[in-house]
């Protein structure tokens, strides 16, 4: 039998590395996952089933304040930009993981004073021959490379790819929820303007209603009761306007932190009162297979299942040879003049081979790990399915019944404002008793409250559709914070590990 020599073995090394398979399961896309051939609209004829364009969706509100916090939400939110730092983050980590396709090369230097005992026993004499000290001087690289012949170091490659995509669907998902909390909150901002608004409105005619009341006791026309009871009514609304405040206060708070701000920083631009953003007389949802490609979550958990089975690959790996080539050059001297003599070089190269055949099953037994995750994962990509379907139809529902009340609310403030009226006049004329208005201006005050609620829910409820439908992220990306580069170019631009952006 012919024996190699070292050169042709490495040649044979080479041609194993440029052949190499990869052991483990390919990744061949998602699960199948049960999805509705299309969305139940619940009766409302203004959903359609037409594929939504849903970049930009904010912008259907025709609200330029909403339009201006959204976009400041992009490019300042704190959350948003630790997202951001994380796909840096995972680009870096993917470089770490490539770098060990190739040769590891170092270089090192060192000089070393020796100096020998020559009063040892039965050595005096014999060192007392030669020079007790010395000096050695050194000047080398060594480097090693491993042949992934087996595929182990692609396959982790391959899982820090998906990794990377991992934490862009991250980026985007955070980029969802944050324009819907955006949102959100500047809409009950406005209600709690327009709730305000009516109390104040209210309290006016009952504090009317209450020197009324006083002016006919003192003219004994009317009784004690009728005062106290019109006092204590006017004070059970001027109670509520409290309440009202704080929570106006506290949702331009949480607008100005999802904003990057300390709280107070968007005071003077909600100052002035405006209405709360009308939706769309029409909203497109399209079918629910679009959520699959669409919905960041959903989207995450596909690149998390592609990254657990290439990691299963890496496990297999460690079940086979590893090849490893190492080498040496080096400059050795006792004297530094004559380090670069030919004579001082010193070098070496050849293969080895590592394989762990008696390890108790514990590769084995981490492969049955790496393969339950990627088992786990199988599962939740479908759950994220479900749950993603379950939000659009609480959404859908929620949005139509919402719209639906808003009718018989309507009706409700025209009764009791009717009902104000004529309890009035005819308490003046003494037909009925003071009861009777109070009993219609308190019902009034609740329904115009409920109405102003109602109408800051529909809108909520759209939002809440878009979000749950995962739009919004595809316009974003563009005004990202800091100028960062969009998720398609991350995964592209292998080489480059872009710098983060200056705080």
């Amino acid at each position: 039998m012919k024996i190699l020599n070292a050169h042709q073995v490495v040649a044979a090394l080479t041609v194993i590395l440029l052949a190499g398979c990869r052991v483990g399961p390919d990744y061949c896309g998602p699960p199948a996952a049960p999805v509705a051939p299309s969305w139940d609209n619940h009766g409302d004829e203004t959903v359609r089933y037409l594929s939504p364009d849903l970049a930009g969706w904010w912008m259907r509100f025709d609200d330029p304040v909403l339009d201006a916090l959204i976009s400041e939400a992009i490019s300042q939110n704190l959350d948003l930009k630790v997202a951001a730092e994380r796909i840096f983050e995972a680009r870096a980590l993917r470089c770490t993981v490539r770098s060990d396709l190739f040769p590891q090369i170092s270089k090192d230097a060192s000089y070393t004073f020796s100096k020998f005992a020559t009063n040892s026993s039965g050595m005096g004499g014999l060192m007392g021959a030669f020079s007790s000290t010395a000096d050695q001087w050194h000047w080398g690289i060594g480097g090693s490379w491993e042949i992934d012949a087996f595929g182990r170091l692609q396959r982790l490659v391959e899982a820090a790819d998906a990794d990377i995509a991992v934490s862009a669907e991250d980026y985007r998902d955070t980029l969802v929820i944050l324009m819907a909390d955006v949102a959100i909150n500047y809409v009950e901002a406005r209600s709690y303007q327009q709730r305000l608004q009516i109390a104040q409105d209210n309290l006016k005619i009952q504090q009317k209603t209450l020197a009324f009341t006083q002016s006919r006791f003192k003219a004994q026309l009317g009784t004690e009761l009728d005062v106290v009871q019109a006092q204590a009514n006017a004070e059970s609304t001027a109670s509520e306007i409290p309440s009202l405040q704080a929570g106006y206060r506290q949702t331009l708070n949480r607008l100005s932190v999802l904003l990057g701000y300390p709280p107070g920083s968007v005071d003077e631009i909600l100052a002035e009162q405006a209405p709360v953003p009308k939706p769309p007389a029409e909203i497109a949802v399209g079918i629910p297979a679009e959520l699959l490609r669409r919905r960041p979550d959903i989207r995450r958990a596909e690149f998390e299942l592609a990254a657990q089975t290439a990691r299963i690959g890496a496990a297999v790996g460690e079940l086979y040879p590893k090849f490893t080539i190492t080498g040496s050059f080096g400059l050795d001297s006792r004297d530094f003049a004559r380090l670069f003599d030919a004579n001082s070089i010193a070098a070496n190269v050849g293969p080895s081979m590592q394989w762990n055949i008696l390890n108790f099953g514990k590769f084995r037994c981490n492969v049955y790990v790496q393969e339950s995750r990627q088992r786990q994962r199988c599962l939740l990509y479908q759950n994220a399915v479900l749950l993603a379907a379950e939000e659009v139809d609480n959404a859908l529902v929620n949005y139509v019944r919402q719209k639906q009340r808003q009718a018989n609310l309507l009706q409700a403030v025209t009764a009791n404002q009717r009902s104000v009226d004529l309890s009035q006049k005819r308490y003046k004329g003494g037909d009925v008793s003071f009861q009777r208005v109070l009993d219609s201006q308190r019902s009034l005050l609740q329904s115009q409250d409920q109405l102003a609620l109602n109408e800051a829910s529909i809108t909520v409820s759209l939002i809440q559709v878009y979000r749950a439908l995962g739009g919004g992220w595809e316009g974003a990306e563009a005004i990202a914070a800091g100028g960062m580069l969009p998720p398609e170019e991350i995964l592209i631009e292998e080489e480059v590990i872009p710098t983060p952006p200056v705080q």
